[in-house]
């Protein structure tokens, strides 16, 4: 597997050193609205400390009880407060966090798709956690950061440019942290692809596409096998860029 990934990034590489400069940008733009007057951004805000981290989750169908789970093995971190619209999903959350990892049980809030409202509003909490449908994550985090909590929200943190700005907005006019909890995209291959879009080298995604499954039916690799597929894909790109 190693020889494998380290011959495919050679010719990921010899691919690039060939590839002609294009003068067509493919950089994406957005349109930027009016700045709120008065309002400055959050890239460097620091805020004081706090000895402990009260934090709430809401969402704990797929990746909300994990998430909970990690946070346990946190110095200086309390669970406060556990939502999801179902109850066997807060029973069970604060089943493993009293029997499994020696927490005191949190306070349980359930029942329907507003009830999480409840616990943005709750006066001991610093941090909301938000792991639920995609649809809800801007929503949520807006009001959490207007409630005067700070925010981690899983990806995506929205689903339209409103929702973006609405994010950004809240966290600047409140100065309270807004994360989308996500790192790998600032990983080597992220960065790789994002650059080889801003350079064009993605217009035949379809014909693209069916090489990379050909590839790796063909290496037996899975496709579930995050860096080899997406070695695979920035290869497969760069090979159909230089073979039109």
């Amino acid at each position: 597997m190693k020889k494998i990934v380290i011959f495919l990034l050679g010719l990921l590489l010899f691919s690039c050193g060939q590839q002609k400069v294009r003068e067509q940008s493919f950089v994406i733009k957005t349109d930027i609205p009016a700045r709120p007057a008065g309002q400055s951004d959050v890239l460097e805000l620091k805020t004081d400390p706090l000895p402990t981290v009260r934090v709430a989750f809401i969402g704990l169908g797929m990746r909300g009880p994990g998430a909970v789970q990690r946070m346990t093995h946190i110095p200086g971190v309390e669970i406060v407060a556990l939502c999801d619209v179902e109850q066997k999903n807060t029973e069970k959350v604060n089943k493993m966090l009293v029997e499994e990892r020696g927490f005191p049980k949190a306070q349980e809030f359930y029942g329907d798709t507003s009830v999480w409202r409840k616990v943005t509003a709750l006066p001991d909490v610093d941090l909301v956690y938000v792991a639920t449908d995609w649809k809800s994550h801007a929503m949520i985090g807006v009001q959490a950061m207007k409630d005067g909590k700070h925010v981690a929200i899983e990806v995506p943190s929205a689903m339209t440019m409103d929702e973006i700005w609405a994010l950004v907005n809240t966290s600047e006019q409140t100065r309270k942290h807004c994360m989308q909890l996500e790192n790998c995209v600032y990983d080597f291959f992220e960065l790789t692809t994002l650059n080889m879009v801003q350079q064009g080298c993605w217009e035949k995604w379809f014909t693209m596409k069916a090489l990379i499954y050909m590839a790796c039916n063909l290496s037996g690799m899975s496709i579930g096998t995050i860096g080899a597929w997406i070695l695979i894909k920035s290869t497969a790109a760069m090979y159909i860029r230089l073979t039109d």
